[in-house]
């Protein structure tokens, strides 16, 4: 009898934990089918995304050669520094001989054009003039066929009256028997010959009065001087398209007059002043590549090396724009290094249809190639240490990743989204349990990411 009692508690011992394992089973599929039903997906991974940067250009600043230069891959720069200096004797003289040349051939040209400007309105308002007569003397000639029309119908309706009147008084004394009926039939014949007449002269017009109303409107139908004036109107259209080219070209030649005007002066006070200029760097980054050495002859402009600035680095990642169509400003990221095997956090910065790389130089990559149907999503990376792996710096990872090609990550984990609901739960929750204390110090709830106001904005 102990020993049933013993198998049967050992059975349901048993039992009882297969029933245990059985519920954490149940439990644990039904969290994973949960999960799986949730629309919005915690993570959105893109792999064709890069660290990019805008890359300053430092340039020559006369045409000269290079005299000093202390600029080298990878070094440091600061705003006013002079790294580099560039000497010319003549650089003044030729700088500004060659501006003076160029103003004089630009008002050359801007007298010209202003000429031909006067003589294409001249002979603009000519031709209006002429169109405006020859338009008028159309109408008058229209309104005197209208009026003659006119009397054609007035005649016509006397005729047809006449010939009623006529017809009228015989039928009458053929009731009478006095004319026998055949003799009614002629009578007939010409009244009706009158009222056909009567018609055409309706008829025409009307059709004279439609094309006097298209004459008044500027509508010719046809005719030879219908045709000499769309002649004349075809004239005034290509006039007022030269006189239109014209006015641009001179707006444009006068700007660049206001221009010249401008480097001549700066050019003059400068003359027999100097003849060496500095390289002055004008904004603090990492130099990523020099373009000439000591001794070098340089044109005016041409650069000597370029520059990139670290804060003002960027991610770059192509995403389909289903995917992100609900994403939100500033929803963290995790940006991989994968070169490193290191990851950054990040936050989402912009979100742009068409982003280009724009001119040569502009950046120091391209942007990788996007689709119709995708979307750039610009992140910012966030300034703290990296997650996993080794501490690194722009100093020791130089140009700060620019060009490294990585994969990108955006989305919230579970437990920060829980924690985060969590805070805004229990501050409501406080707020509503004490509003006196909160009357004066209204608490700030953030529901979800908003955007925010980090780095220049892109139009």
């Amino acid at each position: 009898m102990v020993e049933i009692r013993q198998v049967n508690r050992r059975d349901w011992l048993i039992l009882q934990t297969s029933r245990v394992f059985g519920h954490l089973f149940a439990l644990t599929l039904f969290g994973v089918v949960a999960l799986a039903m949730i629309p919005n997906q915690f993570f959105i991974v893109s792999t064709r995304a890069v660290v990019n940067a805008p890359v300053q250009i430092i340039p020559s600043p006369i045409y000269g050669r290079v005299s000093e230069i202390d600029l080298q891959v990878g070094q440091v720069v600061d705003r006013g520094e002079v790294r580099a200096s560039m000497s010319n004797p003549n650089q003044d003289q030729t700088s500004l001989t060659g501006l003076r040349l160029e103003r004089l051939d630009l008002t050359e040209r801007l007298r010209n054009r202003v000429g031909d400007l006067a003589r294409r309105k001249d002979q603009l308002q000519a031709l209006i003039n002429q169109i405006d007569t020859v338009k008028a003397g159309i109408v008058s000639e229209q309104e005197a066929v209208v009026e003659n029309a006119e009397a054609t119908v007035k005649s016509f309706q006397a005729k047809v009256a006449e010939q009623d009147a006529l017809l009228l008084q015989k039928v009458s004394l053929a009731k009478k028997g006095i004319i026998s009926k055949q003799s009614l039939d002629p009578l007939r014949q010409k009244r009706d010959a009158a009222v056909f007449e009567l018609d055409a002269a309706a008829l025409d017009l009307k059709r004279q009065r439609i094309v006097h109303e298209l004459v008044q409107q500027g509508t010719y139908t046809g005719g030879s001087i219908g045709t000499s004036l769309m002649t004349l109107e075809q004239q005034r259209k290509g006039l007022a398209g030269s006189i239109g080219e014209d006015e641009a070209a001179i707006g444009q030649m006068q700007d660049r007059s206001k221009e010249l005007d401008s480097l001549i002066a700066l050019e003059e006070k400068r003359v027999g002043g100097a003849e060496s200029a500095q390289v002055v760097i004008q904004q603090r980054g990492q130099i990523v590549s020099v373009h000439a050495s000591q001794g070098d002859f340089l044109s005016q402009g041409q650069p000597l090396a370029r520059s990139l600035d670290c804060t003002q680095s960027f991610v770059a990642a192509v995403y389909a724009g289903r995917d992100v169509a609900d994403l939100a400003i500033d929803t963290p990221a995790m940006v991989n290094l994968v070169s490193l095997g290191q990851k950054r956090s990040a936050h989402v910065w912009k979100i742009v249809r068409y982003f280009s790389s724009g001119v040569e130089n502009r950046y120091f990559a391209s942007l990788p190639k996007a689709d119709g149907h995708e979307v750039y999503v610009l992140l910012k990376l966030d300034e703290d240490m990296p997650a996993s792996g080794d501490q690194s710096s722009d100093d020791r990872f130089f140009g700060c990743h620019a060009g490294e090609d990585v994969v990108v990550s955006i989305g919230e984990p579970v437990i920060d989204k829980l924690a985060r609901y969590y805070d805004v739960a229990a501050t409501s929750l406080l707020s509503s349990l004490a509003p006196d204390a909160t009357a004066s110090q209204p608490a700030k709830i953030q529901v979800g990411p908003v955007a925010g106001n980090d780095g220049p904005s892109t139009n």
